[in-house]
């Protein structure tokens, strides 16, 4: 059975949230287990038990949180190379793709052995806290259970 792993830094929840609708999907797809994990949660060594890893945050400043950055920079040293890896944000307005674009290219330079699905996926939250789009969770779904057929490929 393939494994999962979906690293998450949110504020208000609403990533959290996104986590767990990706979740979902990947369970879709079959024989996967999935675990969805808080960044403050992440183990030394849990990284290496799984095929693939997710990462996700909240747009902050234009940007990958720092502690999603520092999970990945965390999550590199204890092997990326030869897992799948894609990443998911949440946002407000425009900003669509500003933290995907970090944590793909510090994945890159940190994992250079990871297979990076890329692109990753992006979901609106309707307002300062909240609450995600209805529409972008059922499409952070849909993404989940893309990851995961390519995982069982």
């Amino acid at each position: 059975m393939k494994n999962v792993l979906i690293v998450y830094d949110s504020k208000f929840g609403n990533t959290k949230k996104l986590a767990n609708e990706i979740a979902a999907g990947i369970h879709e797809a079959g024989g996967i287990q999935c675990k969805v994990e808080n960044i403050k949660d992440l183990d030394k060594g849990e990284v290496a038990s799984f095929d693939a890893v997710l990462f996700g945050c909240p747009v902050h400043i234009m940007r990958a949180t720092r502690g999603i950055t520092g999970a990945i920079k965390k999550a590199s040293k204890e092997g990326l190379d030869g897992k799948i890896v894609t990443t998911f944000e949440t946002y407000m307005g425009n900003h669509d793709g500003k933290a995907l674009r970090k944590m793909e290219a510090l994945l890159m330079k940190k994992a250079p052995g990871a297979r990076l699905v890329a692109p990753g996926f992006s979901a609106l939250v309707d307002g300062y806290e909240g609450p995600l789009n209805a529409e972008d969770a059922v499409k952070g779904k849909e993404f989940g259970k893309t990851i995961g057929l390519e995982l069982l490929k």
